[in-house]
């Protein structure tokens, strides 16, 4: 209570630069995401920083939302679930060995794929849900199918252990490529091998956001939309069935300074970008160090009153340049990423210039930028 009252008292400080979370386009998002799949389990993807938006934001968000499980990476994001909700936790990767001892089983299951971990979660002597995560050909952790009975085995005779879903993961998006067919194939061999035992598990799921709009095989009857769940295509070219997406992530700054270049004027280190007519420069505390490459100096574009003003200079650790139009004032906010696709602002616009994916653009977003949720 003392807390509580402390903190009415303290100053709301706003700050420089904001990311702004939609919470009805997130659930919008989520609706669609079932509509695809009506008769099967979906459960979101939080790990890492849940792509940008940060755990916390998205646990408000699907507060009252139904899901067979919530899915992390690690142990930290884990408690933050468990401490912060109700909702049922799948920890997809590993953890170290003590660490099991501090879950909470009766909202946890835990993905095996190595027998040191399972014979782990043996010795505990509690009853525990696992899923068996099945390499169908990717090769980064997993279980072998030449292995796969020792696994089975051991859950035989240790009865605690249950035998709750079984997974794996495909290993590109590409729906042409006929790699992605041996892989399922590979999954339902493993699995007539885990039936062979007596176990039959409730959910098996192999597809995150691209193959839960690619897949139409019944046999898989549990998805874990990630990209999807944020607006982000997974895909190229446009999917009609995905159009009714909504963004949900937007960020700003402010500008904190407005400079007259005459002609051959320079802007910020080593003199890379020169006036050639008189104009005006606007400068924003965003940089590399709360996200942006320094390598994309010149191909961002900012945008201001939804007009488009082109990034300058070379990109500093926390300043960025931007050409001001005639209308920009001190403290005005200017939107460094959009909601639109089809704007140059865009994650999806960015990570082209960025020569990445907008995963790897959007987990760079540094978690000391306020969220905010609308």
């Amino acid at each position: 209570m003392l807390q509580r009252l402390k903190n009415l008292r303290k100053p709301k400080v706003e700050t420089l630069n904001t990311i702004n979370i939609s919470k009805e386009n997130i659930i919008n998002n989520i609706k669609l995401i079932k509509s695809l799949k009506p008769s099967s389990g979906i459960f979101p993807v939080l790990k890492s920083n849940a792509y940008g938006h940060w755990i916390y934001q998205l646990l408000e968000i699907l507060e009252g939302e139904k899901f067979p499980y919530l899915v992390v990476d690690s142990f930290p994001e884990y408690q933050i679930i468990h401490n912060n909700s109700d909702f049922n936790i799948l920890i997809m990767w590993e953890t170290l060995a003590e660490n099991y001892r501090y879950f909470d089983y009766n909202r946890t299951s835990v993905a095996v794929y190595n027998l040191s971990t399972l014979n782990y979660l043996i010795s505990l002597n509690k009853r525990i849900k696992i899923q068996l995560f099945l390499n169908t050909w990717m090769n980064r952790e997993w279980i072998q199918e030449k292995d796969l009975e020792r696994f089975l085995t051991l859950l035989k005779n240790n009865p605690k252990i249950s035998l709750d879903w079984v997974m794996s993961h495909l290993y590109d998006a590409d729906v042409s490529n006929n790699h992605i067919d041996k892989q399922i194939d590979t999954f339902k061999t493993m699995y007539a091998k885990i039936e062979s035992f007596w176990f039959k598990p409730r959910r098996r799921h192999i597809g995150a956001s691209a193959w839960l709009c690619s897949i139409d095989d019944e046999f898989f009857n549990a998805w874990r939309p990630w990209l999807l769940l944020y607006w982000y295509s997974p895909f190229q070219e446009e999917k009609e069935m995905l159009r009714w997406l909504e963004p949900a992530l937007t960020l700003t700054s402010s500008i904190i300074s407005l400079q007259k270049l005459s002609p051959e004027d320079w802007v910020s280190y080593n003199h890379k970008w020169t006036a050639k007519e008189e104009c005006r420069s606007a400068t924003v505390p965003f940089w590399y160090y709360e996200w942006w490459l320094r390598n994309l100096a010149w191909k961002l574009v900012y945008y201001y009153q939804w007009a488009p003003v082109n990034q300058i200079g070379t990109i500093c650790m926390n300043l960025s340049c931007c050409i001001a139009n005639e209308n920009m004032k001190i403290w005005d906010k200017i939107e460094l990423i959009g909601n639109d696709n089809k704007k140059e602002n865009s994650i999806v616009s960015i990570a082209e210039k960025a020569n990445t994916i907008p995963y790897e653009i959007l987990i760079r977003l540094d978690r000391g930028i306020r969220r905010t949720i609308s």
